[in-house]
């Protein structure tokens, strides 16, 4: 019975990321440990936040991308592993917003494709300074993932577009500011907001709490 009275309290997270994040690719192995752990309790469910429309959020592009690769440096110690900032010097993405469509299209073949596809493409942009707004390299990545390239194709101009702008208009919904975030709930109603580069004895103290609570 006690069994049965928690898995009728599974936890849902509401998973806002972004494919540019440092801290948001930091928190990847975490959540990783955080689905192992607890299985079939939880769910979790991946939105894109639209971190970086543009370079019109910088002062100016000559300046933005130089900031970015410096704060790459003060990530990597906060995620305890490196990431190489020099993308960012030299051949910078110009927006977040066409890796998150890709995300959207990859999804939208099964979710374990488009998160091995997720995966894929961060991997290249961390650690291999690959440009991931670029669309070459987004087929590319969709290759590897092993997903269908002509209904990718197709997606990334329509179905994934759509699915993009309702992430974003819920994002604005919910005054998402800062990646990662995480909004938790239960069947009671109850909910838990955490942001940022939370580590795993918080998370997994939060899904806890929640699943103890009515």
């Amino acid at each position: 019975m006690l069994i049965k009275a928690i898995m009728e309290n599974k936890v849902n997270i509401l998973y806002f990321s972004d494919p540019l994040c440092s801290y948001c690719w930091g928190s990847e192995l975490i959540l990783r440990t955080i689905k192992d752990e607890f299985r079939d309790l939880i769910s979790v469910e991946y939105r894109m936040g639209g971190l970086m429309p543009d370079w019109s959020m910088f002062d100016g592009k000559e300046e933005g991308p130089a900031l970015v690769a410096n704060h790459w440096v003060e990530a990597s110690h906060h995620i305890g592993f490196q990431i190489d900032g020099d993308v960012w010097r030299e051949d910078p993405p110009a927006s977040s917003y066409p890796p998150s469509i890709a995300f959207r299209a990859a999804v939208l073949q099964g979710e374990d494709k488009g998160l091995r596809f997720y995966n894929i493409m961060r991997e290249g942009f961390f650690h291999r300074k690959v440009n991931i707004a670029r669309r070459e390299n987004l087929l590319k990545a969709a290759a590897k993932a092993k997903l269908d390239i002509e209904v990718f194709t197709n997606d990334l101009e329509g179905r994934g577009k759509d699915e993009f702008e309702k992430d974003l208009k819920l994002a604005a919904s919910l005054e998402v500011d800062l990646f990662p975030t995480y909004i938790f709930s239960n069947a009671g109603g109850k909910r838990v907001r955490l942001a940022g580069f939370i580590g795993f004895d918080q998370l997994s103290r939060t899904i806890k709490d929640l699943l103890d609570s009515k």
